[in-house]
């Protein structure tokens, strides 16, 4: 039985005069030092600062990013900066933007979700995952006790009840926040204590699985951290659920984009690599594009996406050729893994031809992600990277059922945008 219960939910005080939009930030994940320094430089009480706060010289053990996070949370909560609801609720959400000239809206779930280990089927991943991130939110949790970003879950609903359920709700009352960030996306937050709403919710969510879109590695650090206060008996109810954000897959404002394979270095050259590709895949060769919208219109025609029949995926040369590669007949040995170009590509080239074994995959040196196509072809071209790959949009249902059977696809095979914020609503464990 899947636990989906409301919260406390921490949230930045509408009464401080505050621009919200100068206080949230992406998933600390996808923050470049870049991005780091202009979210410190938005606001004083950016969420920046408790989430992925700056190392500075001199940190040691007694005093570092995770110390300072810990010391700032709790000056915000004395000085009013942040206030946690007096009833726990459940925190309906919408996400406003738009893609390629169309709107659309996303709608969420905020809650709190019972931690479970994978095996017991209730939660269940689709990605591998590294150590160094889990290590490093590990320490932020242990400090602060807070869930400052949630969890993006899916769960399957295709009548739609959850929604048409919830959207009866939000006619009733308004928004308890509505403001519009800096990428012109437009957040809204509905905050439910009604007992009986509360009750379906927990009903409807008791039979379904949760699958993890994005946040593998936060969920695990909260296992284990939970499993930690657990061995203390350390009033471990307060640690056994997550915040997550959950999401309809059959949403229509859920959109699942491809992280493309780079090639930073290597010995092989164009010539060398094609004669070996051709071993396993037909070679079609095109003219490079000339503009970003010539090249994304050629890769949405040619990569007609993964199929049993037909998988294909593109190339991009330092001679500023394309080439799109479909898979041959596989050979009998090939044919344990899925049929998804990621693990295709992992399988047959980054492994076979480049030599790339695991260890090496998750270092990300001579094997780098980017999910902008344009850039990734300007890399190339400038001589920074040797070969890019381009990859289809994955087929989200087919890896949720590859998830079901306990298969992970490689890391960073999907990409859902756009992301959830971070410091929208968050979850104080250690106070609740």
């Amino acid at each position: 039985m899947t636990t989906v219960l409301p919260v406390k939910g921490l949230r930045f005080n509408n009464e401080a005069g505050l621009d919200l939009s100068k206080l949230i930030t992406p998933p600390y994940d996808v923050i470049t030092d870049k991005l780091q320094n202009e979210c410190y430089e938005k606001s004083p009480y950016n969420v920046i600062r408790l989430e992925y706060s700056k190392s500075l010289p001199g940190d040691n053990h007694r005093e570092n990013k995770y110390t300072r996070a810990a010391a700032v949370f709790r000056e915000w909560i004395k000085k009013g900066i942040l206030i946690k609801d007096e009833k726990p609720a459940f925190y309906l959400y919408e996400q406003h933007f738009f893609y390629s000239n169309k709107k659309y809206i996303r709608k969420g779930l905020f809650c709190g979700v019972g931690l479970s280990p994978f095996e017991e089927g209730k939660i269940i991943p689709h990605e591998e995952t590294l150590s160094n991130p889990k290590a490093d939110r590990l320490e932020l949790l242990r400090h602060c006790e807070t869930n400052f970003s949630p969890i993006f879950g899916l769960f399957k609903d295709k009548d739609n009840f959850l929604d048409i359920f919830t959207d009866s709700y939000k006619e009733k009352q308004d928004p308890v926040i509505t403001f519009e960030d800096d990428d012109g996306q437009l957040h809204k937050v509905w905050v439910i204590t009604d007992h009986k709403f509360i009750e379906i919710v927990k009903d409807f969510f008791r039979d379904k699985k949760i699958y993890i879109a994005d946040g593998h590695h936060r969920y695990e650090t909260a296992l284990q951290f939970y499993l930690e206060k657990k061995e203390l008996d350390k009033s471990k109810e307060k640690y056994d659920h997550t915040l997550m954000a959950l999401v309809n897959i059959y949403d229509e404002g859920l959109l699942a984009f491809p992280t493309h394979r780079i090639i930073t270095q290597s010995e092989i050259n164009s010539s060398e690599l094609l004669e070996k590709l051709a071993k396993y895949f037909f070679i079609q060769e095109f003219p490079g594009a000339k503009n970003r919208e010539e090249l994304l219109a050629l890769l949405d025609k040619s990569l007609t996406g993964a199929t049993k029949a037909k998988l294909s995926f593109g190339l991009y040369t330092p001679e500023r050729k394309l080439f799109i590669l479909t898979l041959k007949e596989i050979t009998e040995e090939k044919k344990l893994f899925p049929w998804l170009d990621t693990v295709v590509l992992q399988e047959l080239v980054l492994s076979d031809i480049f030599g790339l074994g695991e260890t090496e995959r998750r270092k990300e040196s001579r094997l780098v992600y980017l999910r902008d196509e344009w850039e990734a072809k300007l890399q190339v071209d400038q001589g920074q990277i040797r070969f890019a790959f381009f990859i289809n949009r994955p087929p989200l249902e087919e890896i949720i059922s590859l998830a079901e059977k306990g298969i992970r696809m490689p890391q960073k095979s999907t990409y859902f945008f756009p992301k959830f914020v971070t410091g929208l609503i968050m979850l104080q464990l250690g106070n609740a």
